[in-house]
């Protein structure tokens, strides 16, 4: 009895034990599991990020929440392709993902715009259903609005189950971000629910679009203000200029009571610096002291820019040799100074003189050297770099394009440790201004990341090259379209002659909700330069001053231009006579006007109002002075004006001058003093010098002279007729037959294949 109740008692005990030996295990596991997390999550609080990720890869279990908090650990450190990474990496291993892991890697793609990877996610979480996740919600509106796919915010809302006041904001972020203003208060007004977060979003998309009135007229409706809201108004008005109210708000910041933080005090130093007020700024100066900001070195920095800009840079620098302690950002901004100040080699001596430099120091002195125009300065000392960052390489790369050095700004890209989506656009805009077309396609399509500015200067480019059906392609590409993207197409269209397509695309951007620029506006008149056409240049004359344009000098001088080349010189004197102010161009448009619509006296005495008005004249002012005398045919008031240009005001004569004077002595028929005159020129005569030389002979018959010509004319396009038409004329009563046929037959003999006509459309 006592071996079989032994025996029983161990079965018994062998059956118990494992599943009580496992149980405890795995309470083990997840208790060892769950304080790793805890630990992590300490970390992750205090700011210890690799601290966190040891944890992790200690960790012999894990679960979900160690996942995400890694991928939390990724992302506070800048890290967001690691946190991509790990999104992909957790898949993989079988975890499922939950309303967390989302956000956050959605968050990541927001913050690198892989707007690809965050599609794909988007995908996933509509798949298992988190989209409808008012959290993943709001991360997947942040992400197609860092993304610029502002079109489909709205629809992303719209799928989340009980949709919330922080959605709502996202969603208003999201359209500000995009400069979608109207939008955004559209979803404003009619939120029931509003914070402080909602309104700042509004206040902050007025700002962003320059419409200061409307953001301070909202900001004072707030019913409540929180430090980012003061922070917000104040910098807008500094960031537009408006220094005098930046200070006022923020006297009435101090008065309520509200605290004052380092930003606000930041943008008040820069308001102060604006206006050059060396008694508000010492004030700040004080007040900062006093509210314990005194070490915080932006705050410092911006006191030394302040001084730099409202004093000499010599009390400047007695200033910051007062200061106790110096932070980098303060000697970073008295360099700035003396850079600013034209005293390069200062700077670099406070340059070499600094124990501690950042990457803004070599920054600021490079800069400085290519301000300065010290190319190959610049260039050495971005090779002495101890790590060479993207901006000094960007603003060398910039410097080489813009003075015509393209293959040393391709060495200084291709040399780069790293490139962004900057440094690519700087060199496609250096290949799109050599007109390196090909160059820059190619280097368009290799770069992973793009921006509506680099879709820009590569439509621009395709246009000017006359590659209209290419950019029009590359405009419906583009993820996003502002306003540079609009005029870019529109004033493409209008200068390649499509006028209808030009008027077309204005339409649709008006339905897209973007408001026109001047420079739209004036493309799109200058399409109405025909007589034809006039009626749509009225129509757009009052489309100008609906839109408050009627002052714009661009506005003006196009309106001008088209109702002098439209013969309407009553309505361009009109309208030049309402302009408040002019320039040359002005002066210029109905000066030429007159002349090239035979009204050569009222272009005479235009040119006598302008030097009354102390305009200097131009080269254009002087073909359009030439060409009315050339109507008139008034020779000794051609002649003077012609010496005038070089005695009086030191513009030398080009070929389009010496056209004109030729055609004048020509018409006169002076035609050997045309003749001496086309000798004199100190450059080849055209073919418009020949083509006025040879009319005139046949109006006056001189034979020797229309042979010369023709000559030149033939030498110049061999496969012209119009020279042996012109000799067939002059010769026609003074040689025989034989060579009349003569000509005949080298007529017949060139130009005998009639150009093909085309069409771009």
């Amino acid at each position: 009895m006592p071996l079989r109740v032994a025996r029983a008692a161990s079965r018994h005990a062998h059956c118990l034990g494992p599943p009580v030996s496992t149980e405890a295990q795995k309470l083990g596991a997840c208790d060892a599991i769950t304080s790793a997390n805890r630990l992590m999550g300490w970390h992750l609080r205090a700011g210890r990020l690799d601290a966190a990720r040891e944890v992790f890869n200690r960790m012999p279990q894990r679960d979900i929440v160690s996942w995400n908090s890694l991928m939390a650990t990724h992302a506070r450190s800048g890290e967001h392709s690691g946190a991509v990474v790990t999104f992909a990496e957790m898949r993989r291993c079988g975890f499922h993902t939950d309303n967390a892991s989302f956000s956050t890697v959605l968050l990541a793609c927001a913050r690198m715009e892989a707007l690809e990877v965050g599609r794909c996610v988007h995908g996933l979480a509509a798949k298992t259903g988190t989209s409808r996740n008012v959290f993943v919600g709001a991360s997947l509106t942040m992400m197609y609005a860092n993304c610029g796919l502002f079109s489909c915010l709205e629809r992303v809302v719209d799928a989340v189950d009980s949709p919330n006041v922080a959605l709502w904001n996202a969603l208003i972020s999201g359209f500000v971000m995009n400069h979608r203003v109207e939008d955004a208060r559209r979803v404003f007004d009619h939120m029931t629910e509003r914070n402080v977060v909602s309104w700042t979003a509004m206040v902050k998309g007025y700002v962003r679009v320059h419409e200061l009135g409307r953001a301070f007229e909202l900001f004072n409706l707030m019913p409540a203000k929180n430090s980012v809201s003061w922070c917000v108004m104040i910098g807008g008005f500094v960031n537009h200029e408006w220094f005098g109210e930046a200070v006022d708000l923020f006297k009435s910041l101090v008065s309520s009571g509200q605290k004052v933080t380092s930003a606000v005090l930041v943008k008040i130093v820069s308001a102060c610096s604006g206006l050059k007020s060396i008694g508000g700024g010492r004030c700040i100066h004080g007040f900062a002291v006093k509210s314990g900001f005194v070490l915080d070195q932006i705050i410092e920095a911006s006191l030394v820019m302040m001084y730099c800009n409202s004093l000499d840079i010599n009390e400047a620098r007695l200033e910051f040799d007062r200061m106790e302690r110096k932070h980098v950002g303060s000697w970073n901004a008295i360099i700035s100074g003396y850079i600013h100040a034209n005293r390069m080699d200062e700077a670099r001596q406070l340059f070499d003189s600094m124990v501690d430099r950042d990457k803004i120091s070599w920054n600021l002195i490079i800069s400085g050297y290519i301000k300065d125009g010290g190319i190959a300065d610049a260039f050495e000392l971005y090779s002495k770099m101890p790590e060479k960052n993207v901006e000094a390489a960007t603003a060398l790369m910039s410097c080489f394009i813009d003075n015509g050095m393209l293959d040393k700004a391709q060495h200084v890209f291709y040399n780069m440790p790293q490139v962004d989506v900057m440094s690519c656009t700087t060199l496609l805009f250096g290949y799109v201004k050599g007109g390196y077309i090909d160059d820059a396609l190619d280097l368009f399509h290799r770069m992973r990341k793009r921006t509506v500015v680099t879709y820009n200067v590569m439509i621009a480019g395709l246009l000017r090259q006359g590659k209209v059906p290419e950019a029009y392609k590359l405009f419906d590409e583009s993820p996003t379209h502002d306003l540079v993207t609009w005029s870019c197409l529109i004033n493409g269209f209008a200068q390649n002659g499509l006028n209808n397509d030009a008027l077309k695309l204005y339409k649709k951007m008006l339905r897209s909700n973007i408001r026109p620029s001047d420079s739209i506006i004036s493309s799109l008149i200058s399409c109405f330069s025909h007589h034809s056409m006039m009626v749509h240049g009225q129509q757009f004359h009052g489309i100008t001053i609906r839109l408050g344009f009627k002052s714009h000098l661009l506005i003006q001088n196009s309106l001008i231009g088209m109702y002098c080349k439209c013969g309407e010189m009553i309505m361009a004197q009109a309208t030049f006579d309402r302009m408040a102010s002019r320039d040359v161009v002005t002066w210029n448009t109905i000066i030429c006007g007159y002349a090239f619509n035979g009204l050569g006296q009222n272009a005479i005495e235009t040119f006598g109002s302008m030097k009354k008005a102390q305009i200097d004249p131009d080269g254009i002012t002087f073909i359009g002075i030439l060409s009315a005398c050339n109507h008139m045919s008034l020779l000794e008031e051609g002649k003077q004006f012609f010496n005038m240009m070089t005695h009086n005001y030191g513009i030398l004569p080009n070929k389009m001058h010496y056209a004109c004077m030729v055609d004048l002595f020509s018409r006169r028929g002076m035609l050997e003093q045309a003749e001496e005159l086309v000798k004199s020129m100190p450059f080849e005569p055209d073919s418009a010098i020949w083509t006025s030389l040879l009319s005139n002979c046949r109006l006056n018959g001189n034979g020797r002279l229309a042979e010369h010509a023709a000559t030149q004319l033939i030498s110049i396009n061999p496969t012209t007729k119009m020279p042996y038409l012109h000799l067939i004329t002059v010769n026609g009563s003074t040689k025989g037959w034989s060579a009349m046929d003569n000509l005949r037959s080298q007529i017949r003999n060139v130009a005998t294949e009639k150009e093909v006509g085309y069409s771009r459309i």
